[in-house]
């Protein structure tokens, strides 16, 4: 075998492992990136958690357009001399 035929088939067998490594051994599912697959079925979300996250993302929201409202009310010092 020639240098290039050897160079040639590291290149054409670099894609299936690359694919094996990134997949990591082909647990990988589709999760997204850097292993999401372990952290979902290591804590599946309780219906009295997901109301807590719920809670605090509505109180957030709430604050947020307090915050904008309150800003748009300001004067800006435009007309001011």
């Amino acid at each position: 075998m020639t240098a290039s035929t050897v160079f040639f088939l590291l290149l054409v067998l670099a894609c299936p492992l690359m694919m094996v490594f990134m997949m990591r051994g082909g647990h990988g599912h589709g999760h997204g990136h850097g292993g999401g697959h372990a952290h979902h079925d290591s804590r599946e979300a309780s219906s009295e958690d997901l109301r807590h996250q719920r809670e605090e993302l509505d109180r957030l929201i709430a604050e947020r357009e307090r915050t904008e409202s309150e800003r748009e009310l300001e004067p800006t010092g435009w007309g001011r001399r």
